[in-house]
Formats: C-alpha cells, structure tokens, sequence
C-alpha cells in the first residue's frame, strides 16, 4: 500500500454508542474503508476515567468531561482541555501517528498545534463556521457580562485564525467559506473544502410506517424537519408557513425532529395560531432513528436564516432528507442549497418567508409524482457527488500527499 495514514482526531462531539457522526467527521474517518488508521479522542460526560472504544471500526478514547452553563462551561471547557492535552500528549509518545486532526473547536485547534510542533507531524483543521460566527452566537444568548464575551469572542478570533494560518490542511464545510479563508490571507493551495455529504448506507433500511401510526400522521400531508431548534434558526417561519398551508385548505402534520432553546416557544406559538395538534414535537432523538422520521415525511425543508455567516453553511438536512429520496423545500439565500437544488433537481428554491415555504410545501404536496421524481433525482446527484466514499478519497490524496512531503 505504500504510506499508510494513522490519524488522532480531535472534536467536542460528545460520545455516546449511538452519537451522531457529522459528516466532516464521517467522512475523513471514512479513510479507514480504503486500510488507514483512525483514532478519536472526545468528551464523554458519563466517563469517570478515560476509556477505550470501538465505534464503526474507529478506535474512541472518551476522556472525563463536565458540562455547565455561561462561564463556568468554559471553566469546565479549560479543566478538559488541560486534562486531555496530558493525555494526548502521551498517546503520541506510545502510538506512531503520523497526523493530527481537529475540529473546529479552540482548543482543540490549540492541542492539535501544539501536537504538530512538538510530534512533527502534519495539522489538518476542519472548521464548520466563519472564525466570527461565537462572537454572534455570544450576542444571541448572553447578554449578561456583554464586554467579557466579547473579549472571549477576539481572543477566539485571533487564536483561530493562528491556527489557520499553521496548519498544513484547512477543510472548510464549503468553497463559500473557503474564499472567506483566502480573502483573510489563508493560502488557497492548503484549503480543500469538505461539505455535508450524503451517507446512502446509514439511510438505506429507513422506513417510516411506525412513525406514522405512533403519531397518528396517515391522512395528511407530511413535512419533515431535523435539526436544532436554537433561537438563531428562526424556525418560527416554519410554524407560520405551516399555518398558511392548513389556511389554504391542505391537510399537513408538521414533524419536528429535534430540541433546542427555542422549542418551547415554538410550541406555543403553534397553539396560538391554532395548529397546535398539527405540529409534533419529538424531541431530541438518537441519530439512528432519524431516518425512519425523515421517511414517514412527504417532503423534507431545510429553512437556514440569511445571516451572513450562515451563507456560509453546507446544512446536513439536505442530504439527510434526498438520502432517502424526499423532495425538499429551502431558501435560496443559502448558496448550498441554491447550487445543489438547481443542479440536481431535487427540490423547490423559496424566500425566507413562511408564506413562500408554504408556496413551496404546497407544490410539491399537490403534484405527488413531481415530488416523487425530485427526490429519486436527489438520490442520484447526491451518490454521485457527495458520497462518503467520493469525498473521503479526495480528503485521502491531501492528507498522503502531506506525508509524502514531510518524509
């Protein structure tokens, strides 16, 4: 085989026997398909010391981790990180590594740094956000102590734009970002962007008639969203659309698959606007599980807010939805979904309006076999473009071609 790849990841995925991949992580993990060596090393709130996994032919060490809230979660964040560093540090010591991994997290860009300086072994950062987006993600939801985190946030900034800048490879989630990237002075030959990908297996025995007859859903129209329900997606523009389809005489259940801080009042507005008992909220579900909701579905939406650094995005519902040949409906203000809707048929391109996704919902609901073709060509275009396997091999000639350079 000639080089052989043996990666230590690094990522603030929590672990759980059934956690959620993400796909940047899926993907270059995927390399273990083609005979590389992964490792991950990630948090584990249910570990009382660290311990020793196998996860989809992956080896995991969980290492001790406590969560909180405001400052005292980047209290915890910083015991962590110092705690894992010794740990890591001496996992090089022991293992023959060749390549250090980490995802978009600050410290974990700084251990990996540190890894690559002391072990001499090539860096690859992958980063899903604009180094500014925690600086408005801060403004969103700590009002209290407001000039400390912006602080935090400009420290933040200039230590990962320090890592950019030292790592051999940058994967950003999409080639939007990485010209964001260059224009702030990152050389355009290290950066190889890694967007959300489809994983065809995983979504392969999906089937939705349980879920169905659990939530009572035969009988009406069903529209489908999975993801977080955080107050910066705005998702109350889903609720209203919702509202506006059952205004114009369809039957619809709106299924929403997943939590956040903004459920509440998701469900109540619902109530206020008198669909309280056609939209369903699940809950937070294990990934597993996701595609049978998604199949129960008669269309998949992805609504993304137009903020600036969510033009950035490569959302995981599209792919998550098309993988199980839905038709979605989502807002052409995201690139992502403008280039990939146009370019594989999938699906219907709106405004960030509740009335133009209910424009959309409603078109696809009335016309069956348009929206049985779109997701069939969905499917394709999402094999053959975005497959695991396809992007992984891509990320695998970067990451040889480091090595080859550093013997």
């Amino acid at each position: 085989m000639g080089i052989k790849i043996n990666m230590c990841m690094l990522f603030e995925l929590r672990y759980d026997p059934r956690m959620l991949v993400v796909p940047q992580i899926g993907v270059v993990s995927y390399i273990t398909n083609f005979g590389h060596d992964v490792t991950w090393v990630l948090p584990s709130e249910g570990a009382k010391e660290v311990r020793k996994e196998t996860l989809g032919g992956v080896s995991v060490f969980a290492v001790p981790y406590r969560s909180g809230k405001g400052l005292l979660d980047y209290v915890n964040k910083t015991v962590y990180a110092l705690r894992r560093a010794r740990f890591v540090s001496g996992l090089f010591k022991q293992e023959q590594y060749n390549m250090v991994f980490a995802g978009d997290c600050i410290f974990d860009a700084l251990l990996a740094l540190y890894i690559k300086r002391r072990y001499s072994v090539p860096f690859v950062l992958e980063l899903g956000n604009p180094v500014e987006q925690d600086g408005e993600f801060h403004k969103v939801y700590h009002s209290n102590h407001k000039h400390l985190w912006q602080l935090i946030s400009k420290i933040n900034v200039y230590l990962l734009m320090h890592a950019l800048r030292d790592a051999d490879l940058v994967l950003p989630i999409s080639k939007w970002l990485k010209e964001d990237f260059i224009k702030k002075g990152i050389g355009a030959s290290k950066i190889l962007p890694l967007p959300e990908g489809m994983d065809a297996d995983r979504f392969s025995d999906a089937d939705g008639d349980a879920i169905r007859r659990q939530y009572n859903l035969d009988g009406s129209g069903v529209v489908v969203y999975v993801g977080t329900m955080d107050k910066m997606r705005h998702l109350d523009t889903l609720i209203h659309a919702t509202s506006e389809v059952k205004n114009r005489g369809r039957r619809v259940k709106l299924l929403m698959v997943g939590d956040g801080d903004d459920k509440t009042d998701l469900e109540r507005l619902a109530c206020e606007l008198g669909i309280g008992d056609d939209v369903v909220f699940t809950g937070q579900v294990y990934s597993d599980e996701v595609p049978n909701f998604i199949a129960a579905a008669d269309v998949g939406v992805s609504p993304v807010p137009p903020f600036d650094f969510y033009k950035f995005s490569s959302p995981i519902k599209l792919f998550e939805y098309t993988a199980v040949r839905k038709p979605v409906v989502a807002n052409k203000e995201i690139p992502e979904h403008d280039e990939v809707i146009r370019k594989s048929g999938c699906g219907v391109l709106v405004q960030f309006t509740g009335e133009s996704f209910a424009e959309g919902i409603i078109k696809l609901l009335d016309d069956p076999e348009m929206a049985e073709e779109m997701g069939k060509k969905g499917y394709k275009w999402g094999v053959t473009n975005r497959s695991y396997e396809t992007t992984a091999r891509g990320v695998e000639k970067r990451c040889l071609g480091l090595l080859k350079d550093s013997i």
